[in-house]
């Protein structure tokens, strides 16, 4: 194969033991070899970068005797590689094994030049040839002469005519190959990949249009040398774009892909997916030329920083976020969450992402929560919101603050949810704390003034839509004025702290006893049958009260004054009406002395 590039011409192999006939088995042959360049076939001397590679012949001997028919003739014969006759260079021979012993009378040795390879070629004869050829030595030599002639005139012919079919045949091949190479970079180039075509001998890289246009460069402003790309790529990927190359060209890699920065004539630095392929080695294997594309992934690549930074920066607020974060999947399962999460339920990672946020939640809010979760996976609404109950691993109960989005892919099927969690137990009790103080008195820890009149105007509702009757009773602490003079107003504050005890506890549950203000107070009695039923309960609260009330230092009797109002659900009375009313029974009995009880009658307002 060298002597064929270095001569440009039809060069023969040495003896080679051909196997592609696997039913005969290894025989004796020689192969015929013709270098085909790129710009001309057989171009002796030209350079070697220019070779595409070689078209070659293979002959077996025994096959090529055979077409030459010399079998039948009485002269045995024997062909070597080389000028030395022994077994090691044999390629063929009409001598038999059984003939080795033969004395062989006539014996002719010629030298044969063959494409640059030289041939011996042995005749022999016996003793019945020579007799029967006695005296006519002239024929003899005639007749090996001119059967030597048509031995080598036959070789000539057939190597000579091997020689015109591999030359016609590597001219089709070369074109084939011109033009599936003009196919191949005219579709990447119409498909705006930019092509190179690198000289790995002579490190002369071929760029061609498209390649420089996608930097922004003229045909004219970048050469075709390896340096040029060198210069071109960004210095942080250099180290690594010529490390790819390097373990590609010394087979440390099978392909060749590396994604790197370039310069562009604006100053500006394009992302380009390199790709490359050896299509061609030298003698020794090494890579000759190697042929690649440029792609320009700019847009992409920055699509992909942008999206690593987004990503980055929700993986740092989804870590080090002071509310708890969590990736939960489609059927509810925990994929990710973080630490806060964790130390808000007190759980280990482990052990949270083996349930689902099904299993932690209380089961009065599960039924609202999978219903907005349904929602937005059917594309209902875009987000949620809401506030629920968790159970954490050791039983207690924490409120939180749920918001929900969704995740979706590029063909917008659902992937996973985001779940935002904030504890609000603490806001939850403060509201409610706060509520409760809104609503009750500070001193008594009765309902208060504003709860009394949302009460008072719910049971008017109720009442009259029922058609039902309920009292209301206005309660008036005997004499409470003396006993914060005489006694100092931390015992009156005792004293009514008492009495509201007192009473409380004799009062049904679904009834509601608040502290009006002052020493007044208001007792709601929400169902009854008749007026009897709340003269029963005035007796009652007097019943309640029948013990002296001890300081600890003193003791004394407390006394009350009530006034009782009926309510009849076809009367138009309102709530401040029917306080207005139980005043006035109030009155009537501190007219009369105190310390008693007086139901509403409608005369009780001309002496009012």
């Amino acid at each position: 194969m060298d002597q064929s590039q270095a001569s440009g011409e039809l060069t023969l192999s040495g003896k080679v033991s051909l196997v592609q006939d696997a039913d005969r088995g290894p025989v004796a042959g020689v192969l015929l070899y013709l270098p085909v360049y790129e710009r001309e076939v057989g171009l002796a001397g030209a350079d070697s970068s220019d070779i595409f590679g070689w078209v070659y012949a293979p002959f077996s001997m025994d096959i090529l005797m055979e077409g030459i028919q010399l079998d039948e003739s009485p002269i045995a014969f024997s062909v070597f590689d080389g000028p030395e006759m022994n077994e090691r260079a044999l390629l063929y021979s009409t001598i038999a094994e059984s003939d080795s012993s033969t004395e062989w009378a006539f014996s002719r040795t010629e030298q044969l030049r063959i494409s640059q390879r030289i041939w011996t070629v042995r005749f022999l004869a016996d003793d019945s040839f020579i007799q029967d050829h006695q005296g006519a030595e002239p024929d003899v030599v005639l007749f090996i002469g001119g059967l030597f002639t048509a031995l080598l005139t036959i070789l000539v012919w057939s190597l000579a005519s091997g020689r015109e079919r591999a030359e016609a045949r590597a001219a089709v091949i070369n074109r084939e190959l011109s033009e599936t190479e003009f196919r191949w970079k005219s579709a990447l180039s119409g498909a705006g990949h930019g092509v190179w075509d690198w000289n790995n001998l002579t490190n002369e890289v071929n760029y061609n249009k498209e390649w420089k246009s996608m930097l922004g460069y003229a045909e004219d402003e970048v050469k075709n040398e390896f340096s040029e790309w060198q210069r071109l790529v960004h210095p942080e990927d250099r180290e690594k774009a010529e490390t790819a190359i390097s373990d590609f060209l010394a087979g440390k890699t099978s392909t060749y892909s590396v994604q790197h920065r370039m310069l562009a004539r604006d100053g500006s630095w394009r992302w380009i997916l390199t790709r490359g392929a050896i299509v061609t080695r030298d003698s020794e294997g090494s890579a000759a030329r190697t042929i690649g594309t440029h792609t320009d992934i700019d847009l992409q690549k920055k699509l992909e920083l942008a999206l690593s930074e987004s990503d980055q920066r929700f993986r740092g607020a989804f870590g080090t976020a002071a509310i708890g974060m969590a990736l939960v999947g489609l059927q509810g399962e925990w994929l990710e969450v973080n630490r806060a999460l964790l130390d808000m339920l007190g759980y280990e990672e482990d052990e949270l992402l083996k349930l689902t946020f099904q299993d932690i939640t209380h089961p009065d809010d599960l039924d609202r929560d999978m219903e907005l979760l349904n929602a937005l996976v059917a594309g209902k609404i875009p987000s949620y919101q809401m506030e629920k109950r968790y159970f954490c691993k050791d039983g207690s109960q924490i409120w939180i603050v749920l918001s929900v989005s969704l995740v979706r892919d590029a063909n917008g099927n659902p992937l996973h949810f985001v779940s935002q969690i904030e504890n609000i137990t603490d806001r939850k009790e403060l509201a409610k704390k706060v509520a409760y103080q809104a609503s009750h008195d500070d001193l008594t820890d009765l309902p208060n003034r504003r709860l009394l009149q949302q009460r008072l105007a719910q049971t008017i509702a109720l009442c009259r839509r029922h058609k039902r009757k309920f009292a209301l009773m206005f309660i008036d602490v005997d004499h409470f004025k003396q006993v914060n003079d005489q006694y100092g107003h931390d015992v009156g504050d005792e004293l009514l702290k008492w009495i509201a005890k007192q009473l409380g506890d004799s009062v049904r549950a679904s009834d509601t006893l608040a502290r009006q203000g002052g020493d007044e107070f208001v007792l709601l009695l929400a169902e009854i049958s008749s007026a009897e039923d709340a003269e029963l309960v005035a007796r009652k609260v007097f019943y309640a009260i029948r013990e002296p009330f001890d300081t600890g230092l003193q003791q004394f009797k407390v006394s009350l004054s009530v006034g009782v109002v009926i309510f009849d659900p076809n009367d138009p009375d309102s709530a401040e009406e029917l306080l207005r009313k139980a005043d006035i029974a109030l009155y009537q009995v501190k007219r009369g002395g105190r310390n008693h009880y007086r139901v509403y009658k409608p005369e009780d307002e001309q002496s009012a």
